[in-house]
């Protein structure tokens, strides 16, 4: 019997990040925009504290490239200060974004925090109240070893009352993505390892519950493409070694995706209600959304939407009627799957 205790997964922070896409929508909204990396990290700090973790797992690309700005090392320090006065770990492998070469600390960091090697594979304790209650493993990614396997490097002693591997890689494939720390599935069942904890996928997913095997995604979308709700994981781990992963939001800004299909739509007040109807159904507190929204089928606005003006002007509409930097915003409205109407 060992002593339960609770962490949090996440990675992928890219702090100091752009958003990828758009113009301004206003004063308070291009503001969050601009802390939107720096504010969901937060998040997960105040999380940390809130939830009483033993520890914070970042599982690569803290920073959004080599040369990060020092405004992002200073959010990310002053955070890592919040959870060492907390007496919260915080353990860390470099990803292809910010390998191990690319930290040019200007600022110190707080004792609580432990940056794994790129030279080799470490074994970390976690402690909970003096005594180990788990062994962490990883190396960190350097430039020379961004397309290496570094999971096959890593072998959990039989003694570690429970093993914990982080690791910034792809496992299997992944389109859109570079094949950086390529491994598999099969292979990570074959290394006694109970939880692998992976970053470099910005889509969280649990791929395994036999070992653990999850992707915590990223804690911000910056485009798009990247829609849906964006966080953490907060991990339980029972006296008796069961695992109990709880996702957590914790992005300020959040990308969606809606479908208005044209033969529901008789008029353009009709079109009107259904954007406010599509925008009510995804308003949150504290969240601002960014919606796509792709028209299909046909119906009597099916020539009128074809026109990009027309299109433009629903969209400025939409977004006069929001007010704060917590609003539905209407990005885009896509009609290249519309049908030709008949002669």
């Amino acid at each position: 019997m060992g002593i339960p205790f609770r962490f949090i997964q996440c990675g992928d922070l890219h702090l100091g990040a752009p958003f990828r896409y758009l113009k301004s929508f206003g004063r308070s909204l291009d503001a969050a925009m601009v802390r939107a990396t720096y504010t969901s990290f937060q998040n997960i700090v105040n999380l940390a504290i809130r939830q009483r973790v033993a520890a914070v797992l970042i599982t690569g690309d803290v920073y959004d490239g080599a040369e990060h700005p020092l405004e992002a090392e200073m959010h990310f320090v002053r955070g890592c200060e919040s959870l060492d006065k907390e007496h919260i770990a915080v353990y860390i492998v470099q990803g292809n974004h910010d390998p191990a070469e690319s930290w040019k600390r200007h600022m110190l960091l707080p004792k609580n925090v432990h940056i794994f090697s790129s030279e080799r594979v470490e074994r970390v304790p976690l402690l909970v109240r003096g005594q180990e209650v788990a062994a962490i493993y990883g190396r960190s990614i350097s430039s020379s070893t961004q397309y290496d396997d570094l999971t096959s490097d890593i072998h959990p002693l039989r003694s570690d009352p429970f093993s914990i591997a982080l690791v910034h890689g792809t496992v299997g494939s992944h389109e859109g993505h570079d094949r950086t720390g390529p491994c598999s599935v099969d292979v990570l069942r074959s290394i006694p390892i109970q939880y692998w904890a992976f970053g470099h996928i910005h889509k969280r997913q649990i791929l395994s519950e036999n070992p653990h095997i999850v992707y915590a995604g990223n804690s911000q979308g910056l485009h798009r493409s990247e829609s849906g709700p964006k966080g953490c994981y907060v991990v339980d781990v029972s006296s008796r070694g069961t695992i109990e992963a709880r996702f957590h939001e914790t992005n300020v800004i959040r990308f969606a995706e809606e479908t208005i299909d044209l033969g529901q739509v008789q008029s353009v007040l009709d079109m009107q209600e259904m954007l406010r109807h599509k925008k009510e159904m995804l308003r949150k507190p504290g969240i601002s959304m960014l919606l796509s929204i792709r028209l299909t089928g046909q119906g009597p606005l099916l020539d009128i939407a074809r026109d990009a003006k027309v299109r433009a002007a629903w969209m400025e509409e939409s977004q006069a009627e929001e007010s704060g930097k917590h609003g539905v915003y209407i990005i885009d409205i896509d009609c290249e799957s519309l049908e030709a109407s008949s002669p």
